[in-house]
């Protein structure tokens, strides 16, 4: 009849925080033997209250229908409350935090999962304060925070444990009840927003736990404005607690006691360590889960580094439990984990590098662990959207790749195509590099389609100006001018270099070759019929036919001014001077039968010159009346000096037509010197041109 020897107080008061949503939910019982009460703060995304109904009510009926306050029964009830959670989650994952505390009016115990806290005052003072599956307990067990750090605490949603999740749980042990001890459960919308020293302020001074409640709900209240999460305060003032048999229960104990002893004496020693080791290694498996659970964040916001730093301290925990199944299987999992943290970290380093393939790869062999893992959804939903990003990217650089190719093979058109669609897309994934790299291609493209169209625009009128060109060249082949053809044709060939068409520069040096064969051809033939020529002519002189001999140099002349040789021109044209002017001199022809004793006989005897003149002229040779180097005005000479010209004229001829060229030079080289006398030069020039060619002859003739 414990719960008549009993009285407990219970209320609480609910807010629904700035949103409207309440998110909490509160519920309990009192049996004859036991006193049950749950608090729930759900996280699903329609404000949690689903979640923590489901969890209350589940944890509840399942101590109604087996109540205990053994560790393993509160164990069951927030276990089937759990499993609750993850059958209704359907369209979204429900989760939520509980604590469930149960007494048999002596004493009380509790369990935890996720960030509810309980509080148990008595005498105006706080004796024990519940520990939350948060990181910020976590801190604070490290000692990195304390317990009285200023509102708002730092990571307090920040859960490593919690129904529909991980699903870890904390048991107390039992802590005795006391008349006039009071015990508030809190939700973390409101511990987060004061500190244990306020809570403590408003206990000292209550009256009832009416009063307490409606302190705390305007502690709630008076914190900051900004944000006011919704809350849930459940508390239980023990007026009066079940007074037990404490006479009987002493004899029990002494005799407990006794055989206690008796049976302990061998294995009390053996059952401190036993239990020392198993706190410990629980203390190991809390740090470990904490350490995995803050890696897991991290490998959600895809900071694969730190997530590997976590999950590294992880496995230095787990290594400290007993080498078990347990340990073995944790090592795998981190082990595990550690890997999914260095490919995603990998990947992005590939990514960052554009190199899609590999990080593609990566991204696909990390997507295939994390996806085995529940507590790793969010990492496999952040991995999808990086795959978006690289088959992206991917896309990006197969246009890059296929544009550069084009302009390569100078397909203008296509590549700048190829280029504006990577354009586009980078646009979108908002790549600031390779844009600008695509957009100087771009730029790089059109000034090579414009240089393209101004070298087309520029090569048809090239081909104009060619086809006119190989116009002229035709004419001048068909007049025979190889000289102005090979002037045209190599123009031609210039024109073709300069468009860089090399088959049609190699065609027209082809015909360039061959004009100059034709011309070499004809300019040895032409130099051959030179020389035939001038033999003709000589053997024409040597016969006395000066008609034959001048035609022979008239077509001498000619050959020479077509093959361009002006020297040769010069000296032909200067012997046909001579002979045109001895032609003219000449006595007219001799009547038709006298006898030659008879002409010389009727022949006046020319004027004789000085001694020294006479020397010149050789036995038995006769002065001829006048000569091919004789004006026609003999002004300023008296008679003898021109009967004296005339010998030497005579002589030179003469000799000539002997080819005694010494003979004849010497007598030109008289005639010479009286033309300079005389003060005639341009005659003297005349002259001098017959000996130079005179002594070319003889040169010939040796």
């Amino acid at each position: 009849m414990r719960k008549l020897n009993r009285q407990f107080i219970t209320t609480f008061v609910s807010e629904a925080g700035l949103d409207g949503q309440n998110g909490t939910y509160y519920g309990f019982v009192e049996m004859d033997r036991y006193y049950c009460m749950a608090v729930a703060e759900g996280y699903d995304g329609d404000g949690g209250f689903e979640s923590a109904k489901l969890a209350v009510d589940a944890a509840m009926e399942a101590f109604v229908q087996k109540p205990g306050m053994s560790a393993g029964r509160i164990r069951a009830c927030l276990k089937k409350a759990h499993r609750c959670l993850k059958e209704h989650s359907v369209r979204i994952r429900l989760k939520a935090g509980i604590l469930l505390l149960v007494s048999d009016y002596t004493r009380f115990r509790y369990g935890v999962c996720g960030n509810v806290m309980l509080y148990a005052f008595r005498n105006a003072g706080a004796y024990h304060q519940s520990a939350t599956h948060t990181v910020y307990q976590a801190m604070v067990d490290r000692k990195q925070i304390t317990d009285e750090a200023v509102s708002p605490k730092e990571e307090t949603r920040n859960l490593y444990h919690y129904l529909g999740g991980s699903g870890g749980i904390t048991v107390s042990g039992k802590v005795r009840l006391q008349d006039g001890d009071m015990l508030l459960a809190a939700t973390e919308g409101f511990w987060n927003r004061g500190n244990r020293v306020e809570i403590l302020d408003a206990y000292e001074s209550i009256q009832s736990v009416e009063e307490f409640l409606g302190d705390l709900q305007e502690l709630y209240l008076r914190g900051s404005t900004d944000s006011i999460p919704c809350c849930c305060l459940a508390a239980v003032e023990i007026k009066k607690a079940y007074k037990e048999n404490t006479a009987l229960k002493k004899k029990i104990w002494i005799w407990c006691l006794v055989i206690l002893l008796i049976l302990a004496i061998g294995g009390t020693v053996l059952t401190v360590f036993i239990r020392a080791k198993r706190r410990r290694q629980n203390e190991i498996r809390t740090a470990a889960a904490v350490y995995e659970d803050a890696g897991d964040q991290y490998m959600a916001k895809l900071n694969s580094l730190l997530a590997k730093q976590e999950y590294e301290k992880a496995a230095e925990e787990s290594k400290k439990l007993d080498k078990n199944e347990e340990r073995l299987e944790r090592e795998r999992l981190l082990s595990e984990k550690i890997n999914i943290s260095v490919m995603t970290d990998n990947a992005g380093k590939s990514y960052e590098a554009k190199n899609f393939s590999q990080a593609r790869e990566e991204y696909k062999n990390a997507l295939e662990l994390a996806e085995k893992y529940e507590e790793l959804v969010p990492l496999v939903n952040a991995i999808g959207q990086k795959q978006k990003l690289v088959s992206t990217g991917m896309e990006i650089s197969n246009y890059m790749e296929s544009a550069a190719l084009k302009e390569a093979a100078g397909d203008m058109e296509t590549a700048g195509i190829l280029y504006k669609r990577a354009e586009a897309m980078l646009r979108i994934v908002d790549d600031a590099d390779r844009l600008k790299e695509v957009q100087l291609a771009l730029l790089r493209v059109k000034e090579q389609v414009d240089q393209e169209a101004r070298e087309e625009r520029a090569k048809a009128r090239d081909e104009v100006i060619i086809d006119a060109d190989k116009t002229a060249a035709l004419n001048a082949v068909l007049a025979g001018d190889f000289e102005a053809a090979l002037e045209q044709y190599t123009k031609i060939r210039d024109s073709y270099i300069a468009m860089e068409d090399n088959e049609k520069a190699e065609e027209t040096t082809q015909i360039i070759l061959s004009l100059q064969k034709q011309a070499r051809e004809i300019k040895e033939l032409t130099v051959e019929t030179i020389e035939e020529d001038k033999s003709a002519a000589l053997d024409a002189l040597v016969a006395g036919d000066m008609d034959m001999a001048l035609m022979m140099y008239e077509k001498m002349l000619e050959a020479y001014l077509e093959l361009g040789d002006e020297a040769g021109a010069e000296e032909t044209r200067a012997m046909i001077e001579s002979l045109q002017k001895q032609m003219e001199s000449a006595p007219p022809a001799d009547e038709p039968g006298k006898p030659e004793e008879t002409k010389k006989a009727e022949e006046p005897e020319a004027p004789r010159a000085s001694e020294d003149a006479k020397s010149a002229i050789g036995p038995g040779e006769t002065q001829a009346a006048s000569g091919p180097g004789v004006k026609s005005s003999q002004a300023g000479a008296g008679q003898d000096e021109q009967a004296l010209l005339d010998q030497y004229l005579d002589d030179a001829l003469r000799a000539t037509a002997r080819q005694d060229f010494e003979s004849a030079i010497e007598a030109y080289r008289e005639i010479e010197d009286f033309y300079i006398q005389s003060g005639n030069s341009e005659t003297a020039i005349t002259t001098d041109a017959i000996i130079e060619s005179l002594e070319r002859l003889m040169e010939e003739a040796k």
